[in-house]
């Protein structure tokens, strides 16, 4: 069996190494590439894929997208992949040296499974949001399934290739939430598992930046907006905090410079 690990990823220098480090060391003992999009990057990704693609003992496809978006960059890098299974990563994630033995396993054991997916865990919290996100997210994850609602993350999924060819690929219209789109798409052709031991480790830049609680209504609301609504999503680079006004005598010292 071939894995395909498809990775989108936008000036991702910071955290790009860690990723394919983590997926270089794989102990899979099968076929498996790695196939990068690099979606308007404007620093060292490319440089540092570059890098890794030299010494990998598996081989490093980069792919480029033009139009803005990780909808667009996932779905440009998943076209890529010549894998029976597509595994989707994130940049900024790191990986178990068995992430990939066990996805293949999954699917070699349940022919009619077409999702396989785990929880992902967030590094670089306080110590009580290191905590309690694990337990917010499992719970989520778990009332949703009782549901038929998947709480797919897109560093931490599965998907057989022909049924991803067989759905469209990712809705490139929406700006977020095209993880959990699919998958409500991708259920019709077969089953969907979560596996609690399919454990990546992701990074919590985006709950730092734009803060706890302003990071998770955004991702419910669109959840809703994807899935049970099916319209547009918003675009989580809107929410950046915005530069704070200069006071009147600040401003006025700067035009003095």
């Amino acid at each position: 069996m071939k894995i395909s690990v498809a990775i989108p990823a936008h000036n991702e220098e910071k955290y790009i190494a860690h990723c394919l480090e983590s997926l270089v060391r794989q102990n899979f003992s099968e076929e498996l590439e790695i196939i990068v999009c690099l979606n308007l990057c404007t620093d060292r990704t490319e440089e540092i894929v570059r890098a890794y693609a030299q010494s990998s003992p598996w081989p490093i496809k980069i792919v480029s997208e033009g139009r803005k978006g990780v909808g667009w960059a996932r779905q440009t890098a998943c076209l890529a992949t010549s894998g029976e299974i597509i595994a989707s990563a994130d940049a900024d994630a790191v990986y178990p040296t068995d992430w990939i033995t066990r996805i293949a396993c999954a699917f070699a054991e349940d022919p009619k499974l077409v999702v396989l997916y785990g929880p992902v865990r967030l590094q670089g919290f306080g110590t009580f949001l290191q905590f309690f996100h694990p337990i917010l997210n499992d719970a989520i994850t778990h009332v949703g399934r009782l549901f038929g609602w998947h709480n797919v993350i897109g560093s931490n999924f599965a998907m057989r290739r022909e049924a991803f060819l067989a759905v469209g690929g990712f809705n490139t219209s929406l700006k977020a939430l095209e993880d959990h789109e699919i998958v409500r798409r991708l259920r019709r052709l077969g089953r969907v598992r979560y596996d609690p031991h399919l454990v990546v480790y992701a990074s919590a830049r985006r709950y730092n930046r734009l803060g706890v609680w302003k990071t998770i209504s955004f991702y419910a609301r669109n959840a809703i907006r994807a899935v049970v609504l099916r319209c547009e999503t918003e675009d989580l680079e809107d929410l950046s905090p915005s530069p704070q006004t200069p006071l009147p005598g600040e401003a006025k010292k700067k035009g003095e410079l």
